[in-house]
């Protein structure tokens, strides 16, 4: 008969290898899961990890791992609720404790202002956590700094110390650092404009800078300063994600001011068509082909316009958009 130490050491020896089994296998799930986003496949990513989670789970990883899901997916209740387990059974993991605060700020931008307070201090706690966590990760300090930046006071909203962040972001990653400070920054007129791409080296040859420049013009309807600018953040080279998103919006917005300010109608429908052929799963699509559409109509182009508008009234549930499509016809 085996002694009671003997019984110890194998029960012991039993769960360890029990214990490697069940983080192999959530290390396996997660790969799968990785995989599925990587593909933009959240729904399938979503059916895979929601049978393993109940109200008893305590699998930190698990439950990030759906409560991201449910993140992009815009279930942002349900995510939060997975990723304050998540965080509660694991605090120390930077990437949760960053997407909890995501989370709670999409829905402090919804709620009403007494739960929007709420969201918004667990936003900025979350995201001090993920920045002391991982003090080398530069997403750290764009997400804390974009939030102090945009809060107001009452909910933990500091100019200046998002500024501060930003100067802390340069000594680790220079460009990211003056991409901070860029959406910071009021550049509130051409002067100031020009003085801040003069001090800001690495921005200069990118597309961001011309592009809020040009949105800033738009809000005062300056249309044809703002596709100038446009045209100069378009002619950047696309050397990183960041660069080709914002390319990919100038072709948008330029061709939105040239409907607004009837003007360059020509180079909006090249940019309205790029952006189209470059985003065929854009959730702007529907929108994307009105405005298109709006360009033939001020270029005397009534065939292509109406080629564009009534497939797309038969085919859509937006109500505002039928009404726009309407006056088209």
């Amino acid at each position: 008969m085996l002694s009671n130490t003997m019984r110890s050491t194998l029960l012991f020896s039993s769960l360890l290898l029990l214990s490697s089994a069940l983080q192999a296998t959530t290390s396996d799930l997660a790969d799968q899961v990785e995989t599925l986003w990587q593909t933009e496949n959240y729904t399938a990513a979503q059916a895979l990890l929601a049978p393993l989670v109940n109200k008893k789970t305590k699998d930190a990883q698990l439950l990030a791992l759906l409560g991201q899901t449910e993140a992009v997916l815009k279930n942002s209740e349900r995510a939060e609720e997975l990723l304050e387990k998540a965080i509660k059974y694991n605090a120390n993991n930077a990437d949760y404790q960053h997407w909890y605060a995501t989370v709670s700020c999409n829905l402090a931008s919804s709620a009403s202002m007494f739960s929007a307070l709420g969201y918004a201090k667990r936003c900025k706690k979350a995201y001090e956590t993920a920045l002391e966590l991982a003090p080398q990760n530069p997403r750290s300090y764009i997400a804390l700094g974009s939030f102090l930046a945009q809060a107001p006071g009452i909910a933990g909203g500091d100019k200046n110390e998002a500024l501060k962040l930003a100067e802390q972001l340069k000594q680790l990653d220079t460009l990211q650092g003056w991409l901070l400070e860029l959406k910071l920054t009021d550049i509130s007129d051409e002067a100031a404009f020009n003085q801040f791409l003069a001090s800001a080296e690495p921005l200069k040859t990118r597309p961001e800078a011309y592009f809020q420049r040009a949105m800033q013009l738009a809000g005062t309807e300056n249309y044809s300063a703002a596709i100038t600018l446009l045209q100069q953040a378009i002619s950047q080279t696309a050397v990183d994600d960041d660069a080709k998103a914002s390319i990919s919006e100038s072709h948008y917005q330029l061709a939105r001011c040239a409907v607004l300010g009837k003007t360059a109608v020509t180079e909006g429908i090249a940019a309205m068509q790029h952006y189209l052929q470059e985003n065929p799963a854009s959730e702007r699509y529907d929108w994307a082909q009105l405005r298109l559409a709006q360009l033939y109509v001020l270029a005397n182009n009534r065939d292509k316009a109406t080629a564009i508008t009534q497939p797309l009234l038969a085919s859509t549930n937006d109500d505002k958009l039928k009404a726009e499509l309407k006056k088209l016809l």
